[in-house]
Order: structure tokens, then sequence, then C-alpha cells
């Protein structure tokens, strides 16, 4: 160990040399001290990091819920993730609000942005990004490209001087967005949309971070409704892309940041509308296909499932399912309740064994049942009734849920 006053005796050299050593030192010291604290995570915690469940908020959970959470880690660590066990395990939407990356990897799963296989994990979402990029090059490079671009090409001529050259401009190019007219009112919409996503949200709403996040959704929207015109897009599809990219976006890469959030959220909504995409076809709205048939059978089963509310609702008030559940159905709920219960509603409707309409089916008529005191009541009239309905009461979604799962299966035909 050097004193001070050796070392002001040493010479430049010995003084650099025992700089170096000193910083190596705590440098070594440094990284001992962490590998020492990651050790000790691992040794407290029976997950890896990215789904790991602190011990202190899961000792005041009940006994039946620590079980099942346990049993959701469980699952999530195999190497081959089965949807099915997945979907057994969270059937009735239990994913943990925390760790955010819990929510991502099932959503990920039961809505086939990844295989079930982890091994084939990385490789998938990789593929699918490079494709989503191409769709985007393809059919949604206007939404990328600034309005009006200036292009400079140069000539590099070299001189005889080996340590010389020059750089002549050969030519100018101005470059202008072109969107065709019938892609323009549709580009306009899903801005104007998006923009008025969750108000009271910052995340959405903030003046400097919320404007890439969204041109993410707009870019996204805008590639499937090029993709599916026979669908094109729906007013209301940005309520249901908003819950996937959130989480999307709060699971990011090594490097912390969230830059595929619009990729897999678009291969996800993708997955979430395709069984019941013939709802959003306007073609399809007055055939037996479309969504009336989806109200149809809403009605059906809620004559079913709750009789003596369906009587005084469709058949003595005149409530139709289209006046009230049209919305429902659409927006899967989106435009009903504040955003942590829009999340706890998707988990539901990702994780039903049955599928995305039957349990969307469920939710309608949960919804209906839930509020039957106000509905039944005396002084009940359509007016009342109405405004139950379409500004539905703040209530603990949970509680619907749990009303839907109790029903037992029923065939609306």
């Amino acid at each position: 160990m050097v004193n001070f006053k050796q070392f002001l005796n040493l010479s430049m050299r010995e003084k650099l040399d025992t700089v170096k050593q000193k910083a190596k030192e705590k440098r070594l010291e440094m990284s001992r001290k962490k590998n020492e604290k990651r050790s000790a995570l691992k040794e407290d915690c029976p997950l890896p990091n990215v789904i790991r469940v602190e011990s202190t908020s899961s000792s005041n959970l009940p006994e039946i819920w620590r079980a099942r959470r346990q049993n959701l880690e469980k699952c999530l660590r195999n190497e081959f993730v089965s949807r099915e066990k997945l979907r057994e395990t969270v059937a009735d939407g239990f994913v943990p609000d925390q760790p955010s990356s819990v929510r991502y990897d099932v959503w990920s799963y039961l809505l086939r942005l990844v295989p079930e296989d982890k091994k084939e994990r990385e490789s998938e979402r990789i593929k699918k990004r490079e494709t989503y990029e191409q769709f985007v090059e393809e059919l949604a490079s206007c939404v990328r490209t600034p309005d009006v671009s200036v292009e400079l090409t140069y000539k590099y001529e070299n001189i005889k001087s080996p340590t010389k050259s020059r750089a002549t401009r050969v030519a100018v190019e101005l470059k202008v967005k072109k969107v065709k007219d019938e892609d323009a009112d549709i580009l306009e919409q899903i801005e104007r949309d998006v923009e008025r996503l969750h108000p009271s949200l910052h995340f959405f709403n903030d003046e400097i971070e919320a404007i890439p996040k969204r041109m993410d959704m707009t870019e996204a929207l805008f590639v499937f409704a090029k993709l599916n015109p026979g669908l094109c897009y729906v007013q209301g599809m940005h309520e249901l892309l908003a819950p996937l990219y959130f989480v999307c976006f709060n699971y990011p890469d090594k490097n912390g940041i969230a830059k595929d959030a619009k990729s897999d959220s678009f291969w996800m909504f993708v997955e979430l509308i395709s069984e019941l995409r013939d709802a959003y076809c306007k073609e399809l709205d007055k055939t037996d296909q479309g969504i009336n048939h989806l109200l149809s059978e809403h009605d059906i089963l809620l004559r079913k499932r709750c009789p003596s509310v369906a009587t005084k609702l469709i058949d003595e008030l005149n409530v139709k399912p289209q006046f009230y559940a049209f919305r429902w159905c659409v927006l899967m709920f989106a435009g009903e309740f504040d955003f942590p219960s829009i999340l706890r509603m998707f988990d539901f409707l990702v994780s039903w064994p049955r599928g995305k309409r039957d349990a969307l089916l469920r939710l309608c008529s949960a919804m209906v049942c839930n509020v039957e005191r106000e509905l039944m009541d005396e002084h009940c009239d359509f007016a009342v009734a109405m405004r139950t309905l379409q500004n539905y009461p703040a209530c603990d979604v949970n509680k619907i849920i749990k009303i839907a799962c109790g029903f037992p299966y029923l065939a609306s035909q």
C-alpha cells in the first residue's frame, strides 16, 4: 500500500501505473458485489428476472391465489408452454398486474405471437417483425416518411494526391409524400381516432413522449386496413389496439427499449379479432354472419341465462341489444371502463378456453345481470334502462368476470 508521501516521490510513470492499479482493483470490487447481489436474487426467487414475483407481495395473498400464481409461474418456466395448459391456469382472467412482463408473456402465447416451444420463440418473433417491416415498406411507407424531404446526391472525384478528395453535388431531388385518394380518408380517420385515445392517460397523451406512440399505432392500423380491404379500418379499432400496444411497450428488449411494440401489438391485434372479424365487415351487417347475428346470439343467450331481466328489458321496455350491446361487442368493452379494468377484461377474452366469441357473449350477459337490481326496479323505464346500460355504472370488473365464468355452456341455437 503506497501512502501519500511515497506517492509524491514516485516517478511520473510509476504514479500512472499506481493509479491504473487502483482503478482496476475498484472495478473488480464493484463487479464482485454486483455478482453477489444477482446470486442472492436468484436464490430468493424461483423465477427468472423477467417474470419474477417479489416474495413480499405474494406473502399477503390468500393461499389459493398463491397456489394459482405458482402454477402460472411454473407453466411459463417450462421449455414448452402449452397454450391449453396456460388457458386452464388463467381461464378466468387470472393474470397478475405485476410484474408487467407476466401479462406480455401470457398474451404473446395465447394470441400466437410466439410458438409454444421456447427454443423457437425468439426466431419467430424476429421473423414476424421482419414481415411487418416489409408490409410497412410496401403498403404504409407514406405514414413514416415526412411530408416533404430533400435528397442530395453526391459524386466523389479522387484527385491525384492520395491525401485529398473532392465531392461535387450533381443532383437535388424533392420528394413529396404521396397518399392515394382512397387511402387519405382512412389515414385521416385513424390519426383523428388515435389522437383522442384515452385523454386522461399520460401514456397516450404526453406532449412529447406520446407522439411516437401515436405514430406507431397509426402505422399498425393503417397496415391492417391495407392488408384487409374487406374490413378496412372500422372506427373503434384503435380502442382494441391500445391495450395491446400498452402491454407490448412495457416489455422492453435487453437494452430497455420497446422498439418492437408496434410490430408485436399488430400481430396480437390480428389474432384478437380473427374470430370476430365478420362483426367488423359492413357488407355482412344485414346477414346472419355479421354484427347483427352476434347481437341476436346475445339476445337468445340472455333469455336463457337471465330470463326475468331479458323479459322486462326486451319484451316490456323494448330495449333491443342493438341499442346498447353494439358498442360492447365492437370495442370488446374497451369503451366502458377505466384502463386497468380494460386490461382485466382483455385477460379474460384472451384466455377463455371456449374462445373469444363465447367469452364476449358471456361478458355481455354478465354485464346485464350485474345491474339486475337497477333494471328490475319498478321505476325503471326505457330511459332509465338505456342510461344504465349505455353509461355503465362504475364497478369491479372481477365481479362481472366471475358472473361470466359461472354461466353454464349454452348453445345460442
